[in-house]
């Protein structure tokens, strides 16, 4: 699937954790990074739902949420790729999910840059 059509699935107005990941001011996981996404596929949406494993929690630091399909589905911040259950819905939304990771802007701890785990093929 071509970049722009994936990126057309990206909701307009972004999700906050999606708008978040993109800020280079907001801090990131130490491990995982400004966003981790998993997806999954949701019979009823009729697609895979794209949601962040990281959040940032009511003291303003990103943490990992246990259950990050649950709480995605409980705000309604997931992305839909819209598609039959299989394979080729799964790989869209792997597809979208290294778009956005090429998206979000390098990050520095003050020591070293943390680039994103995919680059963007030109």
């Amino acid at each position: 699937m071509a970049e722009a059509d994936l990126a057309a699935l990206i909701p307009d107005p972004m999700p906050e954790w999606l708008r978040r990941a993109m800020d280079p001011s907001t801090p990131i996981h130490a491990v995982e990074g400004a966003v981790h996404t998993e997806s999954f596929y949701n019979e009823a949406l009729g697609g895979e739902v794209l949601v962040p494993r990281v959040r940032i929690n009511d003291k303003g630091q990103p943490v990992v949420v246990e259950d990050p399909y649950g709480e995605a589905l409980d705000r309604g911040d997931f992305i839909l790729i819209p598609g039959p259950p299989g394979a080729e819905t799964a790989a869209r939304a792997t597809d979208l999910s290294k778009l956005i990771s090429g998206l979000i802007p390098p990050r520095s701890n003050g020591s070293f840059v943390v680039k994103p785990l995919y680059e963007r093929a030109e």
